[in-house]
């Protein structure tokens, strides 16, 4: 099953981080605690934000797609 839904997670990450703007505009708006920490102007808070959500998910389904995530090991077989 992660052989088909890890690489559309991949591509969601990577539409994530390049549609962040749209991303923004469109539905959530500008993030308080991101543009508190992250910065503010143009291409900083919110924006980087997404980015960083978008990596994120980018990482997560590398691993997730490599049996790599802690506590996915396959056990082994005990006879």
């Amino acid at each position: 099953m992660r052989f088909i839904f890890a690489p559309m997670l991949l591509a969601l990450g990577i539409l994530v981080m390049k549609y962040s703007v749209a991303i923004t505009d469109q539905f959530s708006g500008k993030i308080d605690f991101a543009e508190k920490y992250l910065g503010t102007g143009i291409g900083a808070g919110t924006y980087t934000w997404w980015k960083l959500v978008g990596f994120g998910l980018c990482v997560l389904s590398i691993f997730w797609l490599f049996n790599m995530l802690p506590g996915s090991a396959i056990p082994a077989a005990t006879n």
